[in-house]
């Protein structure tokens, strides 16, 4: 018997004839076809649309579709001091995405993330000038280590979530030697990780750093990709029979992003003469236009959609409680602008034949204010936060759910085993300088932290002496009254949390546990 919650009336609201209502700002209230509690039918004939139902996936099975699942994004770019990485062997990069201002030391702007992992299962670890409140030392691990990738899709395994995205960033991995050694590295070990632990696993490459230049490029990549990995994996995700490719970053401004719609279809039609299937990262409002998107080229960037097998949005920074995601956006809150996405998805795919799957975005809190301490830090809200995305999206009929992300600390939106707030590190400075936020990029006259006259145009960057005046609606504030610490899981939860809510949204999705809009409590 189907799991009937899968099985949208809609299909059956086009075989009558009716038509899908229009998706209006004022639909306040919206709600989408209904999902019809209904048995199997046993009367021949009776029509089901097939596209809109999935089969749960039978563990040790291949990953014939990303219908079912809970797939994170993965970044994998931590690296460290004597990891063996080509980034190891330069000051300013040997602490590969940890660093900022070229350095990894306490203080805004000397690092870059705002959670610490959770080290206490990791067999290689690595020293740090960070000190917790014991006064011990912190340590942090490499992505280029073996063992911590195996461990992280160990957790996946433990905790029911599905498998991950590779970020593939062509930034950093074309036309850069030392990316391509880490990320070729930290995929090798995913692709192992997903064998041992029978995870779904496909790439997906950020389009930061692309440009028309560069198709060829990409292009070569991912034909090694295909070849080593994509065709010959148990467990890569596939979709319309074919192995999974995504690319993030579509549906933006082009002036900001040095590619057009155009440049990416071109790149789409490659990938799929090569053999894949695609999923597409999306702009916010690629739908209905305004905000982040690029509006004035909407039409081609719905024909590109309409080209892949899968849509994902991003959120994070488009709300950060509860109360702005069921209520802000522009269509009454994101609930229904996700209803009207999945609805333009279902009616592309029964009117004109493409099959695209919609799979939104869910992400447990973000943070990242070592790196932007002039952005407001979002409260996880205990978890409440993630669940009410999630449960909204499955609630809508999502079939598919993509988390963002599973290791990004630097972001804040880690679900991975991250510390308690009351035993993070000290991000206390050894000495004290000025954070000055220039939002308008003046070019201001500062005095560098070598003690020299310097200027610059940079939204925000250190001072040893006040900038006075301050930077057009901007600030100059010290360091050490600016209270900026790392953020970490409430004291009275485990390390853990984030990767147990996970796995419950996905056997919510997959209906073995009841649909609910509150925590289900832990055993």
């Amino acid at each position: 018997m189907l799991k009937t919650r899968y099985l949208f009336a809609l299909g059956c609201m086009f075989a009558f004839g009716a038509m899908i209502s229009s998706c209006d700002d004022s639909d306040k209230d919206y709600i989408p076809p209904a999902l019809d509690e209904i048995e199997d039918p046993e009367e021949p004939g009776e029509e089901i649309f097939n596209q809109f139902t999935f089969t749960p996936h039978v563990d040790g099975e291949p990953y014939e579709t990303y219908r079912g699942l809970v797939m994170a994004g993965y970044q994998g770019w931590f690296g460290t001091p004597g990891d063996g990485c080509k980034h190891s062997e330069a000051p300013n990069t040997e602490w590969y995405h940890y660093r900022e201002s070229d350095m990894f030391k306490p203080g805004v702007l000397r690092n870059s993330i705002d959670l610490w992992p959770d080290m206490s299962e990791y067999t290689k670890k690595y020293d740090t000038d960070f000190v917790f409140p014991d006064g011990t030392t912190a340590q942090v691990y490499s992505a280029y280590d073996e063992s911590s990738v195996l461990l992280h899709f160990k957790w996946m395994k433990d905790y029911g979530i599905d498998g991950v995205f590779m970020q593939r960033f062509v930034g950093e991995v074309i036309d850069n030697p030392q990316g391509e050694d880490h990320f070729n590295k930290v995929l090798a070990s995913a692709m192992k990780g997903s064998d041992q632990y029978q995870r779904a696993i496909a790439v997906m490459y950020d389009l930061g750093g692309y440009e028309p230049g560069r198709y060829d490029k990409v292009l070569n990549d991912a034909r090694t990709i295909y070849d080593s990995y994509a065709s010959k994996q148990k467990y890569y995700l596939h979709e319309n029979g074919k192995p999974m490719i995504a690319l993030w970053g579509v549906g933006f401004n082009p002036a900001e992003r040095n590619y057009t719609n155009s440049d990416i279809q071109a790149l789409v039609n490659g990938l799929k003469e090569m053999g894949y299937s695609i999923m597409l990262g999306a702009s916010t409002y690629w739908r209905a236009g305004g905000g982040d998107t690029y509006t004035p080229d909407i039409q081609a960037l719905h024909a590109l959609i309409k080209s892949s097998d899968v849509v994902m949005p991003w959120y994070v920074g488009r709300y950060s409680s509860s109360v702005e995601y069921l209520t802000g956006g522009n269509e009454g809150g994101f609930p229904n602008m996700i209803g009207h996405d999945l609805e333009w998805c279902q009616k592309a795919s029964l009117e004109e034949g493409v099959h695209v799957n919609f799979a939104p975005h869910c992400f447990p809190g973000a943070s990242d204010l070592n790196m932007h301490p002039y952005y407001t830090r979002g409260s996880r809200e205990r978890g409440n936060f993630f669940w009410t995305q999630m449960y909204n999206a499955i609630s809508k009929g999502c079939e598919m759910l993509y988390i963002a992300m599973f290791d990004e600390i630097d972001e804040g939106t880690a679900i991975y085993k991250v510390m308690n707030k009351s035993k993070v590190p000290s991000n206390e400075a050894d000495v004290d300088y000025y954070v000055v936020y220039n939002p308008k990029n003046e070019r201001v006259s500062y005095t560098n932290m070598n003690g020299f006259g310097s200027t610059t145009t940079n939204t925000v960057f250190m001072a040893k002496d006040a900038v006075n005046p301050a930077p057009t609606g901007g600030w100059c504030q010290l360091q050490s009254q600016m209270d900026i610490t790392f953020e970490g899981i409430d004291d009275d939860l485990p390390t853990d949390y984030y990767l147990w809510l996970t796995g419950q949204a996905r056997k919510m999705l997959n209906g073995e546990i009841p649909m609910s809009e509150t925590i289900p409590a832990r055993q």
